[in-house]
């Protein structure tokens, strides 16, 4: 019998659920795939059609979170009437609020990657699309509306958010204030720089400058080297051609 796109859902939730719940009380490493999959009511064969590792239920679970972020930014009526640096804070608030019933097991996921190595950061960013296509969405709403200047580089902002949301989630793992005041302020405070930076034309004018440096003495450098290496010259020749596309 053909099991349904909703009933595969809900059994990659409850596995998901049951994971979690182990990995907190067992710990990443002690915890199996075999009894997440007993304390899911599912086989053995099946839990790995889902997840073929651990790892890849912490992924998993990472993803869930930024797409039940974004049902909840997409009910809130006005949302679209907040200020870019709103948006961004109650996207970030909304994600911490989803974490807190699992606080532990986040624990678990960020001593593993900034501690004893055993999950590589790199391997998140291909679960974070949800996550930046919103700030994506957000900064271009932005920038349409002239509430900030189209900044240099803007494709690779939403990445650089995703930094700092890592950031602040590092922080607030460690935040032991009442009601995570300390967390709270800490985004405050950092984004109003945030803002401050993408409101201000410092961006494009710091970009101005690299670029010129860059042009003006790096290519001047590899010019130097062109006349008896051949791959400099082509080097110089590609770079030249890449810069002037900007201008």
């Amino acid at each position: 019998m053909k099991v349904s796109k909703s009933a595969k859902e809900k059994t990659k939730e409850k596995i998901l659920e049951e994971a979690v719940n182990l990995i907190i009380e067992k710990g990443f490493k002690n915890a199996s795939m075999r009894e997440m999959a007993k304390n899911a009511g599912v086989s053995n064969p099946t839990i790995y059609n889902y997840f073929s590792t651990k790892e890849k239920i912490v992924f998993a679970y990472v993803e869930q979170k930024h797409k039940e972020t974004a049902e909840i930014l997409q009910g809130i009526e006005d949302f679209h009437t907040y200020s870019l640096r709103e948006q961004l804070q109650t996207l970030i608030e909304t994600e911490l609020e989803l974490y807190l019933e699992d606080r532990e097991f986040i624990l678990q996921i960020s001593d593993m990657v900034f501690q004893s190595g055993g999950l590589k950061l790199d391997a998140l960013y291909g679960n974070n699309e949800v996550f930046t296509d919103m700030v994506a969405d957000m900064l271009s709403i932005a920038i349409e509306a002239e509430e900030i200047p189209r900044p240099p580089f803007e494709e690779h902002l939403p990445r650089l958010f995703w930094d700092y949301y890592i950031m602040v989630v590092a922080y607030w793992l460690k935040d032991d204030s009442e009601m995570f005041d300390n967390t709270t302020q800490f985004i405050d405070h950092s984004l109003g720089v945030v803002e401050a930076l993408l409101q201000s034309s410092i961006l494009n004018k710091a970009n101005d400058l690299g670029m010129f440096l860059f042009k003006r003495h790096l290519l001047g450098a590899l010019n130097k080297f062109s006349v008896k290496k051949t791959g400099f010259s082509k080097m110089k020749r590609k770079l030249r051609g890449v810069l002037d596309g900007d201008e």
